[in-house]
């Protein structure tokens, strides 16, 4: 064997290698969607925007409501309307009376995927499922997901309960901004002490496998949550993230229905993660309080820099990096006084004619008006004043010295006769 046969041999593995490093993977779910965390970035989708049934990912949004609007350590007094729940559905069998703490419920929620606890919830915070509803469309408006329609706090399945990947993946990049969140759906295991109907409950297991600690079928190394969700009708779903490399992607699968759907959901979802955590990596841009530029202020000859409000890093991949483009836009009328901090423009970065992030740029320092010079009547006489009263007071002074002077010059020279005992 030629030594040029075993080195064009050695160059096509790696290219090949590269290739499939590169390639888009193939997911066998109707819909899916990889973002970055960080920007949003949509770093792979596949009939993202279709509506489908969410199932229980829909309690994503309940537990952002839960933690946002509640307080973990109020006492719930669990209604009755939780008895209202399919048999055989999800649930911790809460029973009418029962006081249970509003972070058991949450827990119960996101791990057990409970919809009793989400129906308790639901009424703890907004005192009925309907207006509670009302709120989750409300917020799902806020963070831009605007092809999601909730009917209930639970997704057990309504016909006009729906959203798309983009969607859950919009949704689930906020509830990750939230430290109580990302705790919930990052623990495997959970107990609900005794409470005044029930004994401890000691079985509360995370239903999302990827961060499985002993069973590790399904597991994935760089897992940290999120929720997984199963109807008849919606079929296998799951919504995921996983950090690694100064990296946070989140990833959506939705309706996986092959012969082996619920294996599917979580390979699907590890292609998707290995495929955004080999194609792209973390490239820091920007600095917080970095100059970014240096501007003139009008009129004058004073520069000042302008520095970066926050750190920025993107999630790329290498042949992009040439591509990105940054502009700069700043105040068009920026006068003086000028506050330390003040907004004075932003910084765009750009990637095939989208904006990724655009970053405010604060003021370096203060700049203060000078002190004007008051020409005003009232200053001038009001100066005048003072100027004649000092006047007046250095005249008085003046004859008071004279006079003083004068008596001393034309005091009597007094002599004693002390043989008479006078003065005279």
């Amino acid at each position: 064997m030629s030594k040029k046969f075993i080195l064009l041999t050695v160059i096509i593995a790696i290219i090949c290698s590269y290739v499939t490093t590169w390639a888009e993977p193939d997911i066998s779910s109707p819909s899916a969607i990889l973002i970055d965390s960080k920007t949003g970035r949509v770093l792979y989708e596949k009939e993202s925007d279709v509506k489908r049934f969410p199932a229980s990912t829909t309690k994503i949004m309940t537990a952002i409501l839960c933690i946002e609007l509640g307080n973990l350590n109020d006492v719930v007094t669990v209604g009755t309307n939780v008895t209202q729940i399919e048999r055989g559905s999800s649930q911790i069998y809460l029973i009418p009376g029962e006081q249970i703490t509003l972070e058991q419920l949450l827990y119960a929620m996101m791990l057990e995927s409970a919809n009793d606890a989400a129906i308790a919830i639901a009424e703890h915070i907004s005192g009925s499922v309907e207006e509670f509803v009302k709120l989750m469309n409300k917020r799902a408006r806020e963070l831009g997901a605007y092809n999601t329609n909730f009917v209930n706090p639970h997704g057990l399945h309504d016909d006009n309960h729906v959203t798309t990947a983009r969607d859950l993946a919009i949704i689930a990049r906020h509830a990750m901004t939230l430290p109580k969140f990302r705790e919930v759906v990052r623990t495997v295991n959970y107990t609900i002490p005794e409470t005044n109907k029930q004994p401890e409950r000691n079985y509360i297991t995370n239903s999302n496998k990827l961060i499985w600690k002993i069973d590790k079928t399904y597991s994935y190394e760089y897992a940290i949550g999120i929720k997984t969700g199963y109807t008849t009708k919606a079929k296998n779903n799951l919504v995921a993230a996983a950090a690694k490399d100064n990296m946070e992607l989140i990833s959506v699968v939705m309706n996986e229905n092959s012969s082996n759907s619920s294996s599917n959901m979580y390979t699907n979802t590890i292609k998707l993660f290995e495929y955004g955590f080999n194609k792209y990596s973390n490239k820091k841009l920007l600095t917080e309080n970095q100059i970014v530029t240096t501007i003139t202020i009008p009129k004058t000859e004073e520069k000042l820099n302008l520095l970066a409000s926050k750190d920025f890093d993107l999630t790329i991949s290498e042949d992009e990096i040439p591509n990105i483009e940054t502009s700069l836009d700043i105040v068009d009328s920026i006068e003086k006084p000028i506050h330390k901090g003040q907004i004075l423009g932003y910084i765009s970065y750009s990637l095939e004619g989208n904006i990724i992030d655009k970053i405010p740029l604060l003021a370096a320092e203060e700049l203060l008006l000078p002190e004007k010079k008051s020409n005003s009547i009232l200053s001038w006489l009001l100066k005048l004043f003072l100027a004649y009263i000092i006047w007046r007071i250095i005249v008085v002074y003046s004859h008071y010295i004279k006079k003083k002077r004068k008596k001393r010059k034309e005091a009597p020279i007094l002599f004693m006769n002390r043989k008479r005992g006078r003065i005279w």
